[in-house]
């Protein structure tokens, strides 16, 4: 068997991990071990590796932003490395992209209020001398989320072994207290599978309390989990935004349609002069223009206005990016000591 079969083998034994836990990435290693049919250890010992090479990570967050939106920013000569930098500083900001195209970067930034957006981008971003321009589309509603995003590397029968999250006990509080919801979130946006004694611990709580208490986050929706991998380590290599005018007659069939489309990322309305921004990976580069013909035939009237490559990744929900797509950090979003219940991300 030559190197090359050998990492064939080992990548689609990570990529089945990975799909296992976008399912449920606070499963347990011997639940996942029955559905995957595989050592729990050696399950453990993969996701460790995995994790420690940047490949995929688990974010736990709260669901909704009340203010988002996706800002294209055109950055002085030179000076987009820089200006990437100094974003991936700002708390407000959840992802960053260079690339192709009237932009240098695109940018989703996400507040707790549209007062605080609007600073951001008003004050904020017009007070840089790094910035020549930049142009804000706020959103609306999502239509497609990321967290939604499976790899179908499992097949329709072992994606319905790996177990869903248990709802909440009978006896167990139903409300959270902030400040244990505060500390609980804060351990599980480092590493979603964070273990319940290790938030206890930080939390000063019982470990009874702290498992009760993400049950009924989850099962309220104000907790979220998700998993992410690098783009490259996927077959879907190439990110692409699109900025798109659809009628408004179209909007409501949007999500339904977009959901079925493997490509999809992220798609959401915008009060902008595009009201459709969407996020997309594709295969290769000639799938850019293929899917733009297969976007204008399933939305009759839609126009692409405007589109762009994404070059290198800087920052993907909080977490660092190298130029491959892998974590290397947390961005500064992390140290927000409350951050506001969560919101859109590719």
């Amino acid at each position: 068997m030559t190197i090359s079969n050998l990492d064939s083998l080992r990548r689609d034994s990570d990529l089945r991990l990975i799909h296992a836990l976008q399912l449920e990435p606070r499963a347990s290693w011997t639940e996942l071990g029955r559905a995957l049919a595989t050592d729990p250890v050696a399950l453990a010992r993969r996701w460790a590796r995995i994790t420690d090479e940047g490949l995929a990570w688990i974010t736990g967050q709260r669901r909704h932003f009340p203010a988002v939106a996706i800002v294209e920013i055109e950055c002085a000569q030179g000076k987009a490395a820089e200006t990437a930098s100094f974003l991936a500083d700002e708390e407000i900001v959840r992802t960053i992209d260079h690339t192709s195209g009237g932009r240098d970067l695109v940018a989703v930034v996400a507040a707790t209020d549209l007062e605080s957006l609007s600073a951001f981008v008003i004050d904020r971003l017009g007070d840089q001398r790094l910035i020549t321009h930049a142009r804000t589309h706020l959103v609306t509603e999502v239509l497609v989320e990321g967290s939604a995003w499976r790899l179908n590397a499992l097949s329709e029968s072992e994606a319905q072994r790996v177990p869903r999250a248990k709802p909440p006990r009978p006896r167990a509080a139903r409300q959270v207290p902030a400040d244990l919801e505060t500390a609980i979130v804060r351990e599980l946006y480092r590493d979603g599978r964070t273990p319940i004694g290790d938030i206890a611990a930080q939390a000063g709580v019982s470990n009874q309390r702290v498992a009760d208490a993400i049950a009924t986050l989850r099962h309220s929706g104000d907790l979220v989990f998700r998993t992410d991998v690098a783009r490259s380590y996927t077959g879907w290599p190439i990110n692409a935004w699109y900025f798109v005018q659809v009628p408004a007659s179209s909007i409501d069939r949007l999500r339904s349609t977009l959901s079925r489309l493997a490509e999809v990322r992220l798609a959401v309305t915008t009060a902008s002069r595009y009201n459709l921004v969407m996020s997309l990976w594709v295969r290769d580069l000639a799938d850019v223009n293929r899917f733009e013909a297969l976007l204008e035939k399933v939305l009759a009237g839609a126009r692409i206005a405007d589109r762009a490559v994404v070059i290198r990744p800087a920052v993907h929900l909080g977490r660092l990016l190298d130029a491959r797509g892998f974590v290397t950090g947390l961005s500064s979003f992390h140290d927000d000591p409350a951050p506001p219940r969560s919101g859109a991300g590719q």
